[in-house]
Parts: structure tokens; C-alpha cells; sequence
């Protein structure tokens, strides 16, 4: 019974990395929390749902979404919020506040306010396996989850360390002007930041689909989850993003298992508090220091 919970976890917990990764990685390189990172995420499912409903498999879908998706971020980035940049933090946000909701309108007006089925990638019986643990069981969907998780955590190593981009996001990350100064482009930086955090925004959203369906508000719950996990792990770390999404689901379900399935949402809003209130960095953000 552990196992199986923890390994339910952990499947959760995949997703909500995916989230937080999303979230971190345009956060960091901009400085910018984007409000409407679920909702692009839920317009370009219901964009791989019109693919499916054309009898396209739903992988094939995938791949075609995923670079329109990448389109659609720099799209927002470069003409919504590049030209008032210079203006103020608080008019990006209303920016991206105002753009959750023309989306949720757009979404209603275009396809409906009915929910939408959406198949699974994969399918299949569980594998099962049996030994002195007990019985342990494996859904297809999960494997297929950890293996995303870990494709996307080693394209984010390989790109941070090893590219000439993810120096670029790095040092725009320290200090834009002094990056800037370098012969680095920030405003093409932060376009390359909005593509990547759009497309991992929809991955996550057409995995969660066949379970949610498809509708204006599916990804509310992941975007909250996923901003629990960035705040758990810390804000400028793609590290704390992976480590406090897998966290976040393996606590969540063991409550859920444990205490009562009523208390996995109301744990994640303490969650936030308390690490806010006893180290607000997250357990793998960097403490900012200020001179004073």
C-alpha cells in the first residue's frame, strides 16, 4: 500500500515539477510570475483537441501543438509585454492577468463550456510486479510521466550547461544589464524562456486532460500546484522545481492516503505559508542579500 502510494506520488509529483519548471523558467529569466502560464496551456489543449477530434492520434497531436504552443509564447512575450517592459513589474502582471482571462473567454466562445474528453497518450494494462515488497503497480501513463520528467530534466542540464543559450539565461538571470553589456540579448533571451515555459505548460496540460477533460479551468489546480512546488523548492532553481514538485505529490497523496483526501488542497495553501514564513528563499533558492 505504500509503495503503491508513493509511487502515485511520485507520478503526481512529476507533473507538478513539469509545472514548476514552466513556471521557474520564465520567473527566472524575467523576473515575471505569468498569471496566465494554465490558461496558454489549456487554449493550446484545446487546440490538440480540435487535432484529435480530426482523428489525428493524440501523440501525433502532441508534436504538432508543442511548436505552435512555442510560437503562441513568443508571440505573448515578444508584442504583449517586451514593448511595456520599461514601463513597470506591475503593468507585465496585469498584462498576464488580463490575458487569463481573454483566454478563458476566447476558449468558451470558440468551443463551448462543455467539458471535452481527451484520450490518454499511452494505454495498456498496469505492469505489476510482485516480490517480498508486497505488490507494487505500475500504470502505463505514470512510466510514460517519470520518463518525460526525466527526458525534459536532462534537456534543461544539457541546455544550462552546455549551450550557448542557457549561458545566456544564466547571466541575464544575474544581472541584464551586465549581460547586455557582453553581447547578450535579453529580449531574445526572454523570448527563448516564454517558448520553453509555454510548451512545458502544455505538456503538462495534455497529460492531465484525459483525467480533467478539457475545459477553461483545467489547469487551475496544476498552475497552484505548480506554484507550491516552485516556492518549495525555490524560485531561481530549476533543481527546486523538480525536487519540490515530486515532494509536493508524494506528501500530498500520503495525506490524502493516510489523513483524508479533504486536506491535500488546504495543505498546499499552509505549505506555501509556512516555508514563506520560516525560509522564504525555498529549501534550494539562493538568499538574496542587499546592502544596506
Amino acid at each position: 500500500m505504500f509503495l503503491n502510494r508513493l509511487i502515485l506520488g511520485l507520478s503526481v509529483g512529476s507533473v507538478y515539477s513539469l509545472v514548476a519548471l514552466g513556471i521557474v523558467t520564465i520567473y527566472k529569466t524575467t523576473g515575471l510570475m505569468n498569471f496566465a502560464f494554465g490558461n496558454m496551456a489549456m487554449f493550446m489543449t484545446y487546440v490538440a483537441y480540435t487535432f484529435v477530434s480530426l482523428r489525428i492520434n493524440p501523440i501525433i497531436a502532441l508534436l504538432l501543438v508543442l511548436p505552435i504552443s512555442a510560437v503562441f509564447g513568443y508571440a505573448v512575450e515578444r508584442f504583449t509585454l517586451r514593448p511595456i517592459r520599461h514601463l513597470s513589474h506591475a503593468s507585465m502582471l496585469i498584462v498576464t492577468l488580463g490575458l487569463l482571462m481573454i483566454l478563458e473567454g476566447l476558449s468558451t466562445q470558440i468551443w463551448g463550456t462543455q467539458y471535452k474528453g481527451f484520450p490518454e497518450l499511452v494505454s495498456g494494462t498496469p505492469i505489476i510486479l510482485r516480490g517480498v515488497f508486497g505488490i507494487v503497480v505500475f500504470r502505463r501513463q505514470d512510466i510514460l510521466i517519470f520518463s518525460i520528467l526525466g527526458l525534459v530534466s536532462l534537456i534543461f542540464y544539457l541546455l544550462l550547461n552546455h549551450t550557448k543559450l542557457g549561458i545566456s539565461i544564466k547571466a541575464v538571470s544575474e544581472n541584464e544589464t551586465a549581460a547586455q553589456i557582453v553581447g547578450i540579448n535579453p529580449g531574445k533571451t526572454f523570448s527563448w524562456a516564454w517558448m520553453i515555459g509555454t510548451m512545458l505548460g502544455t505538456v503538462v496540460a495534455i497529460l492531465a486532460a484525459p483525467r480533467t477533460y478539457v475545459s477553461p479551468t483545467m489547469m487551475l489546480f496544476y498552475q497552484i500546484q505548480g506554484f507550491t512546488a516552485a516556492v518549495l523548492g525555490g524560485f531561481d532553481s530549476f533543481l527546486g522545481a523538480v525536487v519540490g514538485g515530486l515532494a509536493l505529490g508524494v506528501i500530498e497523496n500520503l495525506i490524502g492516503g493516510y489523513i483524508g483526501n479533504e486536506f491535500k488542497t488546504s495543505f498546499s495553501l499552509l505549505l506555501i505559508i509556512a516555508i514563506l514564513l520560516i525560509r522564504p528563499e525555498g529549501f534550494f533558492g539562493s538568499r538574496e542579500i542587499r546592502r544596506v
